[in-house]
């Protein structure tokens, strides 16, 4: 009788190590570059640029009315 069950056992185990150490890798990669330290950053940047347009837009309506 062939038991497939300890072959397919290894192999997910296997697998599931290689995505684990990946994924620990990768985290490990990102946070060493810095990609992760300031992560909401860009939201307030965006934020920021978009202010001065903002106040134009409110003294005097947009730029299409103005001629």
């Amino acid at each position: 009788m062939n038991d497939y069950t300890w072959g397919s056992v290894y192999w997910m185990y296997s697998l599931m190590g290689l995505f684990a150490t990946g994924a620990i890798f990768f985290l490990v990669r990102a946070i060493r570059s810095g990609a992760v330290a300031n992560d909401e950053a860009p939201k307030y940047r965006m934020l920021e640029d978009d202010l001065p347009a903002a106040a134009a837009g409110a003294k005097g309506g947009t730029h299409d009315q103005q001629a």
